[in-house]
């Protein structure tokens, strides 16, 4: 497997302070339910997964765990939602295509003790058990404050209604979280570097603290997978996953390139 993934990545759960699993500590009462959206950009760079180009999709795996998020006795439980219907593909490549090439990437990549590929191995871990992945609309839109707002919806059809039926998974709405220096100041978004969460989101530059107005989740094929809580915590930022990484022959995982 080769990828190259680039974008922006929001984290928002249901800790009422900055989420504990960012310092890889137990989360608040102990439980965390919250969700991770991957929205490939490109940034510069296509998107790509063994050749096939991702641009424009986006992921979103829910999570819930007990205990601390890695290393923990109760690992996480996940479920993966996946949009490619923004997809910057070519003509040949099918829409099927780039969900099972997602799907493989986010929901069945093998962990790192089973020989996971590269840095997805190291998400793979903090993701534990995927108990499915499936097609859903996912929006991430900001406005000029940088408010932003998070939704994932699924279609289905009922036989007895001649519309389908649109299933509302996640929603979710915050803004970057702030503090007044001083009196007259203008307060500046809270950042943090160097996290345990920064390695596994491969993040590229400090993230964001936000400030989150509204989280509802309902995702039914998690124990304990609804919820519908305000004020509560997230993260916002950019991420870059690589594998092979630059100088390393793609047949031989690890084999440094010979300098030119």
């Amino acid at each position: 497997m080769e990828y190259t993934l680039t974008g922006n990545f929001l984290e928002a759960c249901d800790c009422t302070v900055i989420c504990p699993c960012w310092v890889d500590d137990d989360p608040v009462e102990g439980h965390c339910t919250g969700f991770v959206l991957w929205e490939f950009t490109g940034n510069g760079t296509e998107s790509k997964i063994d050749g096939l180009v991702v641009t424009g999709c986006k992921v979103v795996s829910v999570a819930i765990h007990a205990g601390k998020r890695r290393g923990s006795s109760a690992p996480a439980t996940s479920m993966i939602y996946i949009d490619v219907s923004k997809s910057k593909k070519n003509k040949e490549t099918t829409d099927e295509q780039l969900f099972q090439a997602l799907r493989g990437t986010f929901a069945e990549h093998p962990t790192k003790e089973g020989g996971g590929i590269g840095p997805l191995a190291e998400l793979a871990e903090m993701s534990g058990t995927v108990v499915g992945a499936e097609p859903a609309r996912i929006s991430f839109e900001f406005d000029d404050e940088h408010r932003w707002t998070a939704t994932v919806t699924r279609t289905r059809t009922n036989p007895q209604k001649p519309e389908p039926l649109q299933d509302l998974l996640i929603h979710a709405t915050g803004q970057p979280e702030r503090f007044d220096v001083a009196e007259n100041a203008k307060s500046q978004p809270l950042e943090l570097s160097n996290t345990a969460l920064t390695y596994e989101l491969q993040a590229q530059n400090p993230v964001t603290a936000q400030a989150g107005d509204e989280l509802i989740i309902n995702v039914g094929a998690l124990p304990g997978g609804n919820i519908n809580v305000k004020g509560r915590s997230g993260m916002r930022g950019t991420f870059h996953y690589r594998y092979p990484a630059v100088g390393v022959h793609t047949g031989t995982p690890g084999e440094e390139a010979p300098a030119s």
